[in-house]
Formats: C-alpha cells, structure tokens, sequence
C-alpha cells in the first residue's frame, strides 16, 4: 500500500468525472441512450450515507491542518484545480477503512485554519478487477462510485509526480516508478461536489 499512497496524487488530474446516469423513464418516450443504466436500493443508499457519515465524523479532526500533519499525512503534488492539494499518509496497511482515509483533500483558503480547508478525503483499494473493469468488491454502490487507476507513474524525492519518464529514466532521477496504481476514489464530504459525491473533479475547488 506504501507504493499505491506514494504514486496516486497528481495523477487524478488526468481522471475526468463520468456523467451521472440519466433515467430511462421519460414518461411515453424511448430511451434514448440505447444502455442499460446501473441500478441502488434504498438500502444501498442508506448504507452509503453512513458510511460517508462516519468517515465526516472521523476526519472532523483534520479541519486543522496541523492535526493532519502531526499524524503522518504529507503535501503530495501540486495544487490542482478541482481537487485541491492531496494530504497523503503512507501505511503498509492494505484493507479499507471507511474511517481512516489514507488521503485527505485540501484547497487553500485565506479563512481556514492555518489557510487549508478540508475538502473531502481519497480512498484506496487493492482487490482484482471484475468483467466491467470495476473492482470485484466495492465498498460502495457500482452506480455511485466509480473507481480508476494511473499507469506508468513517477514520484520524485521531491514529490513531483509524473507520467512522463520512463522507468529507467525515473530510477535515475532516484523517483519511484509504478507500472499500475491501486484502485483510487474521491469522496467530497466537506465541500459538495455538483458533479457527484464520488466525482473525480469537484468544480467548487479553485
């Protein structure tokens, strides 16, 4: 888990949010999207508003930046339109934890403590891909969340991040390289997200 936290941040950028589905039911006319479109129980809805409940309760404490920094989480990259600046703390831990996020999410902010706003936390996941290219076992609704990874990264000592060397090139300039990341997941939990709470941009962020 040490190389997925290390190699994620600046790669997000080249995630673009998925639309939200748009329902089929148009009251008398076709569907005009000719696509199955992915279905969530009640249940699965009110499991996940606890989930994200939790982990708001969870990481209440990270308002402060500096209670972030004094428990191991590190600036990772650039600040970047949309996502902000990633707080990464490396674990060897592999399981999930909807509670203890191994990325929290910051924009800068005049107003906030120390100038960082928490704006929402970043999830990882080690499990094999499943026929839809999702993971086989998500923690949330396929039809919420929609999961992806990064190839070919680089992390510099300096924590730049690039796709751009190769990995002799990256093993020279003394960076880490990473063929495929782990599974990544946005959840904007402390500032909304018009695009979707598991959007992989919020627009809000500047």
């Amino acid at each position: 888990m040490v190389r997925g936290t290390l190699v994620f941040t600046a790669f997000l950028i080249l995630s673009v949010a998925r639309p939200t589905a748009q329902s089929a039911h148009q009251h008398g006319f076709s569907d005009l999207h000719s696509s199955a479109v992915a279905t969530v129980t009640y249940a699965e809805l009110q499991h996940t508003s606890d989930q994200l409940a939790a982990a708001k309760k969870a990481t209440a404490r990270y308002q402060d930046v500096r209670v972030a920094e004094a428990e191991g989480y590190r600036a990772v990259g650039p600040n970047v339109p949309g996502m902000g600046t990633h707080y990464v703390r490396h674990t060897e831990r592999s399981d999930f934890s909807i509670t203890e996020p191994p990325i929290l999410l910051y924009e800068a902010d005049a107003t906030a403590p120390n100038g960082w706003r928490l704006v929402g936390v970043s999830y990882l996941l080690v499990v094999p891909a499943g026929a839809d290219g999702q993971p086989v076992e998500s923690p949330f609704p396929k039809a919420l969340a929609s999961w992806h990874k990064h190839n070919n990264v680089c992390v510099l000592p300096d924590n730049a991040a690039t796709i751009d060397l190769t990995e002799a090139r990256c093993r020279a300039r003394s960076g880490q390289f990473t063929n495929e990341t782990s599974w990544m997941l946005h959840a904007w939990i402390w500032k909304d997200s018009p695009a979707g709470v598991f959007s992989s941009t919020n627009p809000l962020i500047k």
